[in-house]
C-alpha cells in the first residue's frame, strides 16, 4: 500500500462509525465484462469500486466510452448523442442527456451495453453507443448534491442539485431542480507591436465574471394506446456578466498608465423545451416510434465599451424557435435483414435585432451593419431508409440513404429565399471476429447546418470586430470515410483507434460582402484527416485497482485560401487534442484518487485582414473521493493546479491578409487554480 492509500486509510478510520463487533467489509473486484455477440455488457457490479451515485457516474467510468451530448444542430435525428435508455433515445436536446442520466440513481441500473455495431439506429452516425438498461423492479430513488468551489479571486461559488424518481399511478416520473453560480476571475497582459516588432503599448487587465444558472427538469413515462409515452420538460434560466478594467501604458508598463478602458458585458437567457416520445412494439421485431419536440429561447446581450473620449454601446436580442416531428419504423433483434424507415419535419426560426452606436465626442451615433435587424426561418424535411444485412456470421453491411429538402427564408434589408435539396448516402462494413474485437470500414455524406446567427449582424467591441450578416449563406457538404478498430479485454480494458478523412465542399470562412462588411461566406473546398485513439488500460499488475484512460485526436487540414491564394489549415482546428487520467480505486477503504492531464491546444482563425492564433496551456488536476462518510460520497477536486492560462496572438494586415503586416497584439491571461468540495447522497 502506497503513502496515499495509507492516508485514505486514516481518513476512513477517522470518519467511519465505531463498531468493533462488525467485521470489515471488502468490496469484490469488478467482474469481467460479459460479451453479448459483438456488444460488451458491463453489469452493475462492475461499477461498485467506483462508488457511483447516478447513471452518469457509471457511464463516466465505462471503459473506452466518452459521453457525447450530440450536436446542437436543428432537428432531432442529426443531433443524436451516444446514449440510449432501455434502447430508446431520450427526447431532449441541448445538454439534456446529462440531466436525464443524473436523475437515474445507480441502484436503478441493471447493466450498461455498448453497441458497437448496427443496433444503434436511435443514434445514427455514432460508432459507439451506450444503452443503459434499467431494473424492472426498481423502486423510488433520489439524488442530492452540493458543491462549493473556490476560485482564484477568493470567493466560494455554490452549486446544488436534487432529483427524485418514483412510480406514480403506473407512470415512472422524475424531477430535478438545479442551481449553480460559476465564477471566472482573471488577470491579463496585452502587448501591442508595430510592423517592425517595436513595443508600442502595454495593457494590464483585471476581469471579474460570473455565470448563474437555474434549471427545472421533469419527465414521466407510462402506457398509452398500446405503447409507451414519455414526456420531458426542461426550463432554464442562465446568464453571464463580466467587468473588465484595463490600464493602458505607452510602451512598457514601467510607469503610470496614460489611459483606462472599461468593458461591461452582460448576457441573459431563458429557454423552455418539451419533448414527447411514443414507442410501440408491433411484433416480429418491429417497433414504431413517434417524436415531437418544441423549444423556445430568448437571449439578450449588452456590451458597454468606454475609453475616453470614445464609447461604444451595443445590445442584441435573439429569439430562436424550433418545432420537430419525427416518425420511424424499425426492425430489431437477430434477423438477417433489419430495415429502418422514417421521416422528419422541422421548422426553425431566429429573429435577431442589433443596436450598435458609437460616441467619439459628439454623442452616440448609430452605426449600421448589414442585416442588423433580421429574421431567418427554415422549413426542412427529410426521408430516410437504413438497412442492416447479415452477410456472414461475423460480417454485417450497413447501408442508408436520406434525402433532405429545405427552404431558407431571410427577411430584412437583404431579403432572400432559397430552396435546397441533398442526397445523403452512407455505407459501412462491420466485422466482428470475436466478442471482444470489432472492425468498421465506412463512409457517410452529411450536410452541415447553418448557424442562423451568421445571417444576422454581430459585434465584438472588445476586439473591435463588427461582423455583417450574410443572407446568401449555403451549408457545406461533408463526406467522411473511416476505419475503426475497437478491442476490449479482461476486467475493464478497452482500446479504440479510428483513422478518418473528410472532404468539405462549400466550406464557410470569412470574406468581405459587397456592402464592405466582413462576414461568413463560402470560401471553397477543404480536406481534413486525422486519427482518434481512446483507451482504458488496467494497471492491476503494477498497482491493484489502478487504471489509465487516454483520449487523443491528431488532425490535419488543408484548403486554398481565397484571400491569399496560398494553402492553409481550416479555421479553428487544433492539430492535437489529448487528455489522460490515472485513477486508483481502493475498495477496502471505500475511496479512490486520481490525477488528470490535458495537453496544450492551439489553432488559427483567419479573418480577412487578421490571423488570430489561440493557445490553451496544459492543465493538471487531481481528486480524492470517498464514501467513508456514512451515506455520502465526498469528492475533493483540484483543477488547473498549474494555473489555468491561455494566450492569444493577433496579426494585422492591410488591406487584407494578402497585403503587408501592420502590427500585432499578444495577450496572456491567468485564471488560477480551482478547488471544489462536493457532497452527494442517494435516498
Amino acid at each position: 500500500m502506497n503513502a496515499f492509500s495509507l492516508m485514505l486509510a486514516g481518513l476512513a478510520a477517522a470518519t467511519s462509525p465505531l463498531d468493533e463487533e462488525r467485521p470489515a467489509q471488502r468490496q469484490e473486484a469488478p467482474p469481467a465484462i460479459v460479451p453479448a455477440g459483438p456488444d460488451p455488457v458491463y453489469p452493475a457490479d462492475f461499477y461498485k469500486p467506483f462508488q457511483p451515485q447516478t447513471a452518469l457516474d457509471m457511464l463516466e467510468r465505462t471503459p473506452g466510452f466518452l459521453l457525447s451530448e450530440g450536436t446542437s444542430v436543428r432537428g432531432f435525428g442529426g443531433g443524436a448523442g451516444n446514449v440510449l435508455i432501455d434502447g430508446q433515445r431520450p427526447t431532449v436536446k441541448g445538454g439534456g442527456i446529462t440531466e436525464v442520466l443524473r436523475r437515474i440513481a445507480a441502484s436503478r441500473v441493471e447493466r450498461v451495453v455498448l453497441l458497437r455495431g448496427s443496433d444503434a439506429a436511435e443514434a445514427q452516425g455514432q460508432t459507439l453507443v451506450a444503452n443503459v438498461v434499467l431494473r424492472a423492479d426498481a423502486g423510488g430513488s433520489g439524488n442530492a448534491s452540493l458543491t462549493l468551489t473556490h476560485t482564484a479571486d477568493g470567493f466560494l461559488s455554490p452549486a446544488g442539485r436534487i432529483s427524485h424518481a418514483r412510480r406514480i399511478a403506473g407512470w415512472q416520473t422524475s424531477v430535478e431542480l438545479s442551481g449553480e453560480l460559476t465564477r471566472y476571475p482573471g488577470d491579463g497582459t496585452y502587448l501591442d507591436r508595430d510592423a517592425d516588432g517595436t513595443l508600442t503599448s502595454t495593457r494590464r487587465e483585471q476581469t471579474s465574471a460570473k455565470a448563474p444558472e437555474y434549471g427545472l427538469a421533469l419527465s414521466t413515462s407510462g402506457p398509452v394506446a398500446g405503447g409507451t409515452l414519455t414526456a420531458n420538460l426542461r426550463l432554464n434560466k442562465d446568464g453571464y456578466s463580466s467587468r473588465r478594467g484595463i490600464d493602458i501604458f505607452d510602451g512598457a508598463a514601467d510607469g503610470s498608465s496614460h489611459g483606462r478602458r472599461d468593458i461591461a458585458y452582460d448576457e441573459t437567457g431563458r429557454s423552455g423545451e418539451l419533448g414527447l416520445d411514443w414507442t410501440r412494439r408491433l411484433g416480429a421485431g418491429w417497433t414504431a416510434k413517434v417524436v415531437g419536440l418544441g423549444r423556445l429561447e430568448r437571449y439578450v446581450t449588452d456590451e458597454d465599451y468606454v475609453e475616453a473620449p470614445y464609447r461604444g454601446l451595443s445590445s442584441q436580442l435573439e429569439k430562436p424557435v424550433e418545432l420537430v416531428a419525427r416518425a420511424t419504423v424499425t426492425r430489431e433483434g437477430d434477423h438477417p435483414v433489419r430495415p429502418e424507415f422514417g421521416g422528419e419535419v422541422a421548422y426553425n426560426s431566429l429573429s435577431s435585432q442589433l443596436d450598435y452606436a458609437q460616441d467619439t465626442g459628439g454623442g452616440l451615433i448609430p452605426t449600421p451593419l448589414a442585416n442588423a435587424d433580421t429574421r431567418v426561418s427554415e422549413m426542412r424535411g427529410e426521408a430516410f431508409a437504413n438497412l442492416t444485412v447479415k452477410l456472414a456470421a461475423r460480417l454485417n453491411l450497413e447501408a442508408g440513404m436520406a434525402v433532405e429538402f429545405s427552404r431558407i427564408r431571410v427577411m430584412g434589408e437583404a431579403a432572400q429565399e432559397q430552396s435546397l435539396s441533398y442526397l445523403k448516402p452512407s455505407a459501412a462494413l462491420v466485422w466482428s471476429p470475436s466478442g471482444s474485437t470489432q472492425v468498421r470500414l465506412g463512409a457517410r455524406k452529411t450536410v452541415d447546418q447553418l448557424n442562423f446567427g451568421d445571417f444576422a449582424a454581430s459585434v465584438n467591441q472588445a476586439d473591435g470586430r463588427p461582423l455583417g450578416g450574410n443572407s446568401g449563406l449555403r451549408p457545406a457538404r461533408v463526406t467522411r470515410a473511416l476505419l475503426r478498430l475497437d478491442h476490449r479485454w479482461g476486467k475493464g480494458g478497452a482500446i479504440a483507434v479510428e483513422a478518418y478523412r473528410q472532404w468539405h465542399k462549400g466550406l464557410l470562412g470569412y470574406l468581405v460582402l459587397p456592402s464592405g462588411d466582413e462576414a461568413l461566406g463560402t470560401v471553397g473546398y477543404a480536406r481534413q484527416w486525422g486519427i482518434i485513439a481512446q483507451g482504458t488500460v488496467p494497471l492491476d499488475k503494477a498497482l491493484k485497482g489502478a487504471r489509465l484512460t487516454v483520449d487523443g485526436t491528431w488532425r490535419g487540414s488543408r484548403l486554398r485560401d481565397p484571400v491569399t491564394g496560398r494553402s492553409r489549415a481550416m479555421d479553428d482546428i487544433p492539430a492535437l487534442s489529448l487528455t489522460a487520467e490515472f485513477r486508483h480505486d481502493v475498495p477496502a477503504l471505500k475511496s479512490s484518487w486520481g490525477i488528470n492531464w490535458t495537453a496544450a491546444e492551439q489553432a488559427d482563425v483567419f479573418y480577412t485582414s487578421e490571423v488570430l492564433r489561440w493557445r490553451d496551456h496544459a492543465l493538471w488536476g487531481a481528486y480524492v473521493e470517498t464514501t467513508a462518510f456514512a451515506g455520502f460520497k465526498t469528492t475533493l477536486t483540484a483543477k488547473a493546479i498549474n494555473g489555468q492560462d491561455d494566450a492569444r496572438r493577433r496579426r494585422f494586415f492591410a488591406p487584407s491578409r494578402a497585403g503587408t503586416l501592420t502590427g500585432s497584439e499578444w495577450r496572456n491571461q491567468q485564471h488560477g487554480a480551482i478547488v471544489s468540495l462536493a457532497l452527494a447522497r442517494t435516498f
